[in-house]
């Protein structure tokens, strides 16, 4: 089985860190283990173009899409080290404008070279990263075209996909992320399983502490997809 893993933050939370966002951080340990257990399992980490290919194809088997939202400086320092050692690849979502203008605690520009040139792949988390169902459908917009083309003209390469932040969409702003030219754009709807209609409204696994061994495994299981398929009735089909 295949499935879009999400992560966002590596190491240990600061102390500071509210008790709700203490889920967002994985030990960096932890990730290790889980790239050799993806390896064991023989599951393909994939960019995303590959995995959008296979979305088409309908060949999503044992290829895994991990990916990082927010664009935080332990993404560099921590998660490609260890994807490099492992042999996998990621996709990191960044917002513009934290990294571009070399905000503290984001990724620089150099960073983010650095990642493209190991193999890695930048896709965007808009501008400043905003609740896009909250704001004028102009300012939306923009976050959503102008942080792919910032992007591109930083970088050299395409931008092909899209985080939305804090999960938050409306029709608008998926009907904006089409007309952008993404080629596939990620939510934070739970689920392991995707397919060629829901391409700009992707499901994501995520990934949080204590998940290795057999509660890592079951991130790729028809049981968890069962039991988010039905949670999802009821928390996004209401929506």
């Amino acid at each position: 089985m295949s499935a879009i893993l999400m992560y966002h933050y590596l190491g240990q939370p600061p102390a500071s860190t509210e008790r709700a966002h203490r889920a967002l951080w994985v030990p960096t340990q932890e990730f290790r283990q889980q790239l050799r257990q993806l390896t064991r399992m023989g599951q393909q980490s994939v960019t995303p173009e590959q995995f959008d290919t296979g979305l088409r194809s309908g060949t999503l088997r044992n290829q895994v899409w991990l990916t990082f939202d927010d664009g935080r400086i332990d993404n560099l320092e921590q998660a490609l080290p260890a994807l490099v050692d492992a042999g996998h690849r990621a996709t990191f979502f960044i917002i513009a404008e934290r990294s571009l203008r070399g905000e503290k605690d984001y990724i620089p520009l150099s960073g983010l070279k650095e990642m493209l040139a190991a193999g890695m792949s930048i896709g965007s988390h808009t501008l400043t990263h905003p609740h896009l169902a909250r704001i004028p459908p102009d300012q939306m917009r923009t976050e959503i075209t102008d942080s792919r083309k910032r992007l591109e003209d930083a970088l050299g390469v395409p931008v092909t996909s899209f985080c939305y932040p804090y999960g938050n969409w409306n029709p608008e702003a998926v009907e904006a992320v089409q007309q952008a030219g993404y080629s596939l754009a990620v939510s934070t709807i739970r689920d392991n399983r995707n397919a060629e209609p829901n391409r700009w409204l992707l499901h994501r696994a995520m990934v949080q502490p204590g998940r290795t061994g057999l509660r890592f495994r079951y991130l790729f299981t028809p049981v968890y997809h069962w039991i988010h398929s039905r949670k999802n009735r009821r928390r996004w089909n209401q929506r």
